[in-house]
């Protein structure tokens, strides 16, 4: 029987970066949100005497996007494969992904498909992992997976890895808007080393993170938009210009803030107003219809 998974993005209300690591990576400190924007995993799982899609793999992974890969450098075949090898599982697995979420758009979207596959793995196989065991699995394979083993609201650092969840807030609407560019979250990053953050903006953003949790804790919206920060804009925004393009329009059309998505270009817009959102959503999509546009809500 086909199995169907939902993979959700995410959007970063406060992303810090500290300093670089010895690992390569840099230590970070972030509030992540999970929204109601998703890709679908279609699963058929065959025992080991019949074949899957009429392919001889063990695993075998289609996209209805071309150019990302199907093969061993795609995170979901690596997570089932780490699976069927560490629990010596010799099924066949079919995988159909229909991406939603757009690709290098900073919404964490092969990051949640990993972890939804992982998750769905452990339910049917009973593994019975712990959501720590879980998460320690998911921080092999990528920065940003360990989040969706929880998807909702958390408190992120580390590379990512070491995640805390924090109450719900969802009473407003998301909107999103990705110019047709594609960003790369290394070079986003080796630029970032490049620049001077002075140690005053580093203590006001360790302030703003601060009230950002408390926002959510009282559930105020204006002081959570009053708040949002993400300091790799400044990087992206200065190589892409729909990044301020998309913010100042959003902010002109009622969004009570707008911040850009993990390394970018996902431009995101936070309304109390439905009709607001849906205006601001139809202005962009009339005046740039090459872009990803899409009105959500947290989860």
């Amino acid at each position: 029987m086909k199995k169907i998974i939902k993979a959700p993005a995410k959007i970063n209300l406060c992303l810090k970066v500290n300093k670089k690591r010895e690992d390569g990576y840099h230590d970070l400190t972030m509030i992540m949100q999970a929204i109601s924007l998703f890709d679908t995993i279609e699963c058929d799982i065959f025992k080991d005497n019949k074949f899957c899609s009429g392919s001889n793999d063990q695993i075998d992974l289609k996209c209805n996007y071309n150019y990302l890969p199907t093969d061993s450098k795609n995170l979901i075949y690596k997570v089932v494969k780490y699976i069927y090898d560490r629990y010596n599982i010799s099924d066949r697995i079919s995988i159909n992904l229909k991406k939603m979420i757009p690709t290098s758009g900073g919404l964490g979207g092969g990051s949640s498909d990993a972890a939804s596959m992982l998750l769905f793995l452990n339910r049917h196989y009973k593994l019975n992992l712990s959501v720590d065991e879980l998460s320690e699995i998911a921080s092999m394979f990528g920065s940003d997976i360990p989040f969706f083993i929880y998807k909702k609201e958390c408190i992120c650092k580390g590379r990512g890895e070491i995640v805390t969840e924090i109450s719900p807030f969802s009473n407003y609407y998301v909107l999103l808007a990705t110019p047709n560019v594609r960003v790369s979250t290394k070079e986003i990053f080796l630029k970032f080393d490049s620049f001077d953050i002075l140690e005053a903006r580093r203590q006001l953003e360790d302030i703003a993170f601060n009230n950002c949790v408390d926002a959510i804790k009282k559930k105020d919206l204006k002081l959570l938009c009053n708040n949002l920060f993400n300091n790799l804009e400044i990087v992206t925004e200065s190589m892409f210009s729909d990044v301020s393009l998309f913010k100042e329009k959003m902010l002109k059309l009622g969004a009570l803030a707008s911040l850009m998505s993990g390394s970018g270009p996902t431009v995101f817009g936070i309304f109390n107003s439905y009709l607001k959102a849906l205006n601001c959503k139809n202005q962009i999509k009339k005046e740039h219809g090459d872009a990803f546009v899409f009105l959500t809500r947290p989860l």
